[in-house]
């Protein structure tokens, strides 16, 4: 998995780092672009009891279980991008903020199933 996570960032370049993270915020899988200016697997850590929140939020809200395709975030220089993947698992992209994040979330997106099927 680890080399399928390695192929994926550095199809991309703007992608910094991404993790394939547990419902507890334990990091399963990841890999990081050297040279970070930021703590990717703190990030990937903290973000996980949030979107775990969001997740039952819509569950009641909405009353659809499971829901959560896609959340994208935004800083000053970063888009973060998680995605719920299987068995309450979570991939976390890290990626430079870019004004056509469009393309990064095509790419991710595209390599979902893949990442899906290893898992």
């Amino acid at each position: 998995m680890e080399k399928k996570l390695k192929e994926i960032a550095n199809s991309i370049p703007e992608l910094k780092s991404i993790a394939i993270v547990d419902e507890e915020g334990f990091i399963v899988y990841k890999y990081d672009k050297p040279n970070l200016d930021v703590d990717p697997e703190e990030i990937s850590v903290h973000i996980v009891n949030p979107v775990n929140r969001l997740v039952e939020t819509m569950e009641e809200v909405f009353g659809e279980r499971d829901s959560l395709e896609e959340m994208v975030l935004f800083t000053e220089k970063h888009t973060l991008l998680v995605y719920k993947l299987i068995s309450d698992t979570f991939l976390v992209v890290l990626a430079e903020r870019d004004p056509l994040y469009g393309k990064i979330r095509f790419k991710v997106r595209s390599k979902l199933n893949e990442i899906k099927s290893a898992l």
